[in-house]
């Protein structure tokens, strides 16, 4: 009678599934869907990079170099932005700069990054490139220490509209870095920069648009900063 009472309970308990999970294990759970998006991603990128596309080849790769990276494989990514690289393409070649400039793939070497930040800074005109180099002219890494080199490059990814080089051409003129000291001037780059703050700190947490404008501001007279803000609307095409 109690073996009966036994085998009833236990079929009750397997009918809810409980007893299942208790002498078998939970069931197995199904893959993150970020995770498994991710894979579905990398096999339409592995397909198009298999018919020549030398986008997909450094996009793949930029999934695979990251640090935080879900998939990581670094030298299968400095792989693809080699042979991209190679095959004329500035993402690629912006790219292989990115991975000596950080030792993703390969070991750290500034010189290296450098050389390839150039190709794609000048042939490709690529404003990521033109920052990446100037960044590296104004620390001295791998190249000589050039203040007047670093802002001619960030000029040229300014004008492009990469924010981190506003806000750094806007410091160089309060400071006098490689330029004449020029208040106006730098109030107007980070005028420029200043809607793009969020950006400009994720790529430097010191850096502050805002709170470094508010500083000239008290040194400039009303004419001087309608003169400055209207150069900054003229710079970026608004009218107001």
């Amino acid at each position: 009678m109690r073996f009966l009472a036994y085998i009833l309970l236990l079929s009750a308990l397997l009918g809810s599934g409980w007893a299942a999970w208790f002498f078998f294990g939970a069931p197995a759970q199904e893959d993150d869907p970020e995770l498994a998006a991710l894979k579905r991603e990398i096999v339409r990128l592995e397909k198009t990079v298999a018919a020549g596309d030398l986008n997909a080849a450094v996009d793949l790769g930029w999934l695979m170099v990251r640090r935080d990276s879900r998939v990581a494989d670094p030298d299968r990514a400095v792989a693809l932005f080699r042979d991209a690289a190679g095959k004329g393409s500035v993402r690629g070649q912006y790219a292989m700069g990115w991975a000596y400039a950080n030792g993703r793939g390969l070991p750290r070497d500034f010189a290296k990054a450098a050389e390839w930040y150039r190709v794609a800074a000048t042939a490709g005109g690529d404003k990521d490139a033109q920052f990446a180099l100037g960044e590296l002219y104004f620390n001295g890494l791998g190249v000589a220490n050039d203040y007047g080199r670093a802002i001619d490059l960030y000029r040229k990814a300014a004008y492009q509209g990469q924010p981190v080089a506003q806000y750094l051409i806007g410091i160089m003129y309060v400071e006098g870095w490689g330029v004449k000291r020029d208040a106006v001037e730098a109030y107007k780059w980070l005028t420029l920069a200043l809607p793009h703050a969020a950006e400009i700190k994720n790529h430097n947490p010191q850096f502050d648009p805002k709170g470094q404008r508010e500083k000239l501001m008290v040194t400039l007279n009303r004419t001087q900063i309608n003169r400055a803000e209207r150069m900054a609307r003229e710079m970026s095409g608004t009218k107001q």
